[in-house]
């Protein structure tokens, strides 16, 4: 007993002893996986590989859906800012540069605040990496080295990345949050030439939540479909397919639905940005020509009564001074008439139905009826239906143009040219009067404020005024782009 007893436990001591009850105790895993059944074995092993493609199946959707939507975002965004930058692009390939009164309307439409909280910085650059624009001021008119965005935009594409923010335009004003950079070409109208790129930083927690919505539909599509898969039921895996495709459908549903709300979102959104913009032009425009309109109507029927007090002074019989006060008095009712008419609506009723040719006559005729003199009528020829701030704009300029011609040159050799070169409207009053005045300026006028209105109302209207005065005579022209919408108005 006592050998047998040591012989059992010398046994059971030995090393190789230890090692053979570890194996009872731990069998290796394809010895456990042999034992199993084949049902068990298929159940064991496709869920492995079902496991290990769902997920790597997951991570490919996640990361395609996760670009995708950046690019999709990008697109959308940069076809919306093209809509507004187009007259920012024909600007920049005319002068190449912003005027003040661009950069003010870009000051303000980036200060909305559905154009603030969505796109809190904005940048245009020109082709030689120069920032042309920006909603921090800081940047304007420097020079830095071109991202890999504006890179490609200048190509003609649409690039969208994260904001480096150790770029130097970026340190500059201490950006610390990554946006959304979108790289969008600003091309010219007529050629399609990339004139400028803008460069648009979106927020990104919008596009984030949007971003993990999608991957968390896609991982629980993947791992409802795994989990079926894995029992290895075939009418389950049935049923799943069919939930899948279900939810593919109402997810597309969802996606055109979404598209078609964000389109008619953006339709409104244009339409009550052009209505501010059309209101706030309209006020200013309706500030600046109260001074126009009184200065070129009733005050130069007024002044023009005024210069008949001297015929009245030196009348020798009641016949001359009878006629010089029904002068005065006309004139000055029709200066009434004037004031009555501005005070309702700046507007003259008369000519609303007028075409521009008998603008013109209208006005010579009245011309010709105060002075008694002669003015001679170049017409256009054309019917093109204008707007009534353009018919109010030709009349004015018509009527302060031959008041000059009368006061300053006597009424010699008054012609009125009217022409229509496509969309461009080009108006011209001349004379063959003296040479009062300094060549290439206006004439003496008072205290120069009809030049000066008229001026201001043609340019209000995106057109351009030109006096010269040379030895022969006097020329007034006014030219006026009707392009551009201008006749929508």
């Amino acid at each position: 007993m006592t050998e047998h007893s040591r012989g059992i436990f010398c046994k059971t001591a030995m090393p190789t002893g230890s090692k053979v009850e570890v194996r009872r105790g731990f069998p290796p895993i394809r010895q456990w996986f042999g034992r199993q059944t084949l049902s068990m074995q298929f159940l064991l092993a496709s869920s492995i590989l079902i496991l290990v493609v769902a997920a790597v199946s997951g991570y490919l959707i996640s990361r395609e859906v996760s670009k995708n939507a950046a690019v999709d975002r990008a697109a959308a965004t940069a076809l919306f800012m093209q809509s507004i930058l187009e007259p920012v692009g024909n600007e920049l390939a005319q002068t190449g540069q912003l005027s003040p009164v661009r950069r003010t309307r870009l000051d303000q439409l980036f200060a909305e605040p559905q154009f603030r909280d969505r796109f809190p910085y904005f940048e245009l650059w020109l082709p030689d990496a120069t920032v042309a624009y920006s909603t921090s001021k800081e940047l304007i008119g420097r020079r830095f080295n071109p991202p890999q965005g504006l890179i490609r935009a200048l190509s003609g594409e649409v690039a969208a990345e994260y904001a480096d923010l150790t770029a130097s335009e970026h340190t500059l004003r201490s950006l610390d949050a990554r946006y959304l950079e979108i790289y969008s070409p600003v091309r010219r109208a007529d050629t399609g030439e990339v004139v400028a790129v803008a460069e648009i930083h979106e927020d990104t927690d919008i596009l984030h939540w949007e971003i993990f919505e999608v991957r968390l539909i896609g991982w629980t599509v993947v791992a409802g479909a795994s989990t079926l898969i894995m029992l290895g039921l075939f009418v389950i895996v049935h049923r799943g397919s069919a939930t899948i495709e279900r939810q593919r459908l109402r997810l597309e549903q969802r996606a055109q639905e979404a598209e078609r709300v964000s389109e008619e979102i953006c339709v409104l959104r244009d339409r009550a940005r052009i209505a501010s913009l059309r209101m706030t032009d309209f006020n200013e425009r309706l500030t600046r020509g109260i001074g126009a309109d009184l200065h070129d109507g009733p005050a130069q029927l007024i002044g023009f009564a005024v210069l008949q007090m001297e015929p009245l002074r030196l009348a020798r019989s009641k016949a001359e001074r009878e006629e010089a006060l029904l002068t005065i008095g006309g004139t000055l009712d029709e200066a009434l008439k004037e004031i009555r008419l501005i005070a309702r609506s700046l507007l003259l009723p008369d000519i609303e139905n007028l075409d521009l040719d008998q603008v013109v006559a209208r006005v010579v005729k009245l011309h010709e009826a105060r002075t008694g003199t002669l003015v001679e009528i170049v017409p256009s020829g054309s019917r093109m239906a204008l707007p009534p701030v353009i018919k109010t704009c030709v009349y004015r300029f018509v009527q302060e143009g031959l008041n000059n011609a009368h006061r300053h040159a006597g009424g010699k050799g008054q012609v009125v040219q009217c022409r229509v070169d496509g969309s461009t409207l080009v108006l011209t009053v001349a004379d063959r009067g003296g040479t009062a005045g300094k060549a290439g300026g206006a004439r003496p006028d008072g205290d120069g404020l009809g030049i000066h209105g008229l001026k201001q109302r043609v340019e209000s209207l995106g057109g351009t005024l030109r006096f010269v005065q040379e030895q022969g005579g006097a020329e007034l022209k006014m030219t006026l782009d009707l392009g551009g919408g201008m006749l929508d108005g």
